[in-house]
This record gives structure tokens, sequence and C-alpha cells, in this order.
């Protein structure tokens, strides 16, 4: 079976689009192609609903398994070979968007003032979190790491993505960023997230056009998650 081409890898800012139900398993489906992008790396599931002959069905959950997209229904479920037309939930996914590219900032300001990496994060649409390792930065660098991203938010710095190469992974981004013992081997292409020229990083999430969308953040919180690893807490801030 065809793989789903990932329509939201295109462009992030599709809210709507036609396909085919390619798949029907109990309460989920697969399709042709998708703007919903599925939970993972991160980044919560998108949500929505798609029209269907039999009714309207919402989309609750979607998610990778294998080589499939699978997206759950609460509604009538559609039959194999039927038209049907997406609607994404935009309000959620762009805060999502917004939120990722404000992580991958702050996770290179927290890297270049500190030398922590990046050993995980959660987006969320009203609050999002990182975790830093090693990290040894206190309450008190709290404002500085702030100010220095929204110094970073409010040049107004395109987005760009990119494939590129994996050799060409460790050029781009530096030995000490570029840890490729994270990618599986059978990893060729890597999907990169450049923001202006000031930070390039693999990632297959959804992100926004240019800085200037975030409009700001405001870190609320730091914690200690125990064997050297910090949490950092942020929300976005509205203009």
């Amino acid at each position: 079976m065809a793989k789903t081409e990932l329509l939201f890898l295109q462009d992030s800012y599709l809210r709507e689009a036609a396909t085919t139900v390619t798949e029907v398993i109990e309460d989920a489906v697969t399709l042709r192609d998708t703007i919903f992008y599925p939970e993972g790396g991160g980044q919560p599931t998108d949500t929505g609903r798609v029209d269907t002959p039999a009714g309207t069905a919402i989309i609750t959950h979607v998610a990778k398994k294998g080589n499939r997209i699978l997206h759950h229904l609460e509604g009538p479920i559609p039959r194999v070979g039927d038209e049907v037309f997406m609607r994404l939930d935009w309000e959620k996914r762009y805060k999502y968007m917004r939120m990722h590219t404000a992580q991958h900032i702050v996770s290179r300001i927290v890297f270049d003032q500190f030398g922590a990496q990046t050993a995980g994060n959660q987006i969320r649409a009203e609050y999002s979190h990182i975790d830093f390792a090693p990290a040894t930065f206190q309450s008190s660098d709290l404002p500085g790491i702030e100010n220095a991203v929204n110094g970073i938010i409010s040049q107004n710095l395109p987005v760009v993505i990119e494939i590129i190469p994996r050799d060409e992974l460790e050029n781009i981004m530096g030995l000490d960023r570029s840890d490729l013992t994270k990618l599986p081997s059978s990893v060729k292409q890597v999907r990169l997230v450049q923001i202006g020229e000031y930070d390039a990083y693999p990632c297959a999430g959804t992100h926004v056009q240019s800085t200037g969308e975030l409009n700001g953040i405001r870190i609320t919180k730091r914690k200690s998650k125990g064997k050297g690893t910090i949490r950092i807490t942020y929300e976005l801030t509205e203009s």
C-alpha cells in the first residue's frame, strides 16, 4: 500500500483538502494524503473533522503506526475508496506551530549560553516545556535567556525548511549539536528547519514562516528534574 502523502510537511498552513480513504481499521482510517500531524517529536496530534458521504466525523487523534498514519474518528466511518474532505482545527495547530518554533530558539539560546543540550520537550497550546541536560543554569539566569530569545524573535527572521543529505548535517550544525547517533542509520535525507542564519536543526514538526509570528515568550518556571536535568516552562506572549 502506498504511503500517505504528508501535506502538512509541504505546507503547514494548509487548513482544508480533499482526499480518498485507502484503508479502514476499526475506528480509524488511512488516507491518500493528510493535512493532520500525527503525535510525535513532542508535538501533539492535530484534530479536526472529515466530511464523508455518510456525514461528518470528528478526528480525535492521529498516530503513526509503522508505515500507516491512522486517523481515529468519532462518528460515521467512511469506506475504502470514499472521497472525503479534511478540515483542520487551525487555531490549535497554529498555537503548536508557534510554540514549536519558539522551542527551537529557546533550545539554541540555552545551548549557546550554557552548553546544555535539549534532552526532550513537550509542546502544548497554552504552555510548553523543554528539558536540558547536562544543565547547571539557575533561576537568576532565566531573565537573560528570555531576553535573548525575544531578541531573536523581534528580528522577524524567516523560517525555511530544506531537505539535505544526512552527511551534510555536521557541516551545517557543527559537531557539538549534530549528534548523528540519534538518527537511525536508515535515514539518508534530513528535514532541516532553518531560522534565518541563526539556527538550523532537524525536525519533522510544523513551524511558522517567520519569528515575528511568535510575538514573544515568557519563561514561567525552572525545575530540577534530577541527574543534571533542568526543565524550563514557557508560554507565548500576545500583542
